[in-house]
């Protein structure tokens, strides 16, 4: 990029990591410099769809811009085994997070054996 200028906005990728505990199915998208009042977040038909923008802000002359600018569209993949109705989304330090309940028959069970 040459100083003084920049490219126009394009579509970015926020880099995710999905994970899981006995209880919930965690997804995070780290989105730093994006506010949690222009993401958007829907889940319809086991797909989880997650949208917003960055917007380029200029307020000086830039030297070099390496943090991707513009809207953004992430999907996944949601099994039936999780809770959509249920999810919690929180946002801190650039990292939104969605924590999916597991339905009972998601949870691991513990099987007794039986002596005999």
């Amino acid at each position: 990029m040459a100083i003084g200028t920049r490219n126009t906005a394009r579509p970015w990728i926020p880099s995710a990591d999905i994970y899981e505990t006995e209880e919930k199915t965690i997804v995070q998208l780290a989105v730093p410099g994006v506010q949690a009042d222009k993401v958007d977040i829907e889940c319809e038909k086991g797909m989880l769809s997650i949208k917003g923008e960055r917007p380029f802000v200029e307020n000086g002359k830039f030297y070099r811009v390496e943090t991707p600018f513009g809207r953004f569209e992430r999907y996944f993949e949601i099994p039936r085994t999780l809770d959509v109705n249920n999810v919690e989304a929180t946002y801190q330090d650039g990292i939104l997070t969605l924590a999916f309940p597991k339905t009972e028959e998601a949870k691991p069970k513990k099987i007794a054996i039986q002596v005999g």
